[in-house]
Formats: structure tokens, C-alpha cells, sequence
């Protein structure tokens, strides 16, 4: 039986991430361009920090921001220039924490990517 489900100390890292980087590739017109790419599939404990809908524009934004607390270990390099890909939406990472010796905390705000 294969469990889906990481424990370090009392926090359960029960949920799968993906966290990406940008990557220099060609073009399908043979230029330069960015692409993202996988950096690091890592487990995660996930909870929401905040979320809202705001209705300045003809169609609400709605805003859905998280913290992703992981095991230091797992993704050792990880930067405000990458993001978190989770449950089909994706997040840009706005900060990086530290908490204690074991876990790093990311704090990440979705965004539609179109």
C-alpha cells in the first residue's frame, strides 16, 4: 500500500505541487523565448491566507492567495521568480519564509496565465 502522505514533526505535507522556473528555449518562428518548466514536484501542507473578488472592472478578479509550507530540503533554491502550479491554477511566489530549521513557507497569489 502506497500512502500520499508526508509527516514532519505535526505537520502533515499532504498535498502534491509543482514548482516551476522560467527556461530560455527557441521559439516555433526560431526566437528566443521564456517557457516554464518544472523545477521541483514537492508535497505540501496548503492553506489559504486570503481571498477576494473585486468588481472594478466589467468582470470581477478574483484573488486567491496561499501559503505553501514545504520541507526546506525538498526545494533548497527556490526564488520569487518562479511558481507554484496547484489543483490547475497557478501562483506566483511573493515571498519566501523561513519557519524554524525544517519547513520554508511560500506565499503565493493566483493568477490566470493566458
Amino acid at each position: 500500500m502506497i500512502m500520499s502522505l508526508v509527516t514532519i514533526g505535526v505537520m502533515a505535507y499532504n498535498d502534491k505541487i509543482i514548482i516551476q522556473q522560467t527556461t530560455e528555449g527557441r521559439g516555433t518562428a526560431g526566437g528566443i523565448e521564456d517557457t516554464w518548466t518544472t523545477y521541483k514536484s514537492v508535497w505540501a501542507d496548503i492553506e489559504d491566507v486570503s481571498s477576494y473578488v473585486s468588481h472594478e472592472s466589467e468582470m470581477p478578479v478574483h484573488e486567491d492567495s496561499k501559503s505553501f509550507k514545504i520541507h526546506k530540503h525538498d526545494a533548497p533554491s527556490v526564488t520569487t521568480k518562479m511558481r507554484i502550479s496547484y489543483d490547475s491554477q497557478y501562483f506566483f511566489i511573493r515571498s519566501i519564509q523561513k519557519e524554524g530549521r525544517l519547513r520554508t513557507v511560500l506565499v503565493a497569489e493566483a493568477y490566470d496565465d493566458e
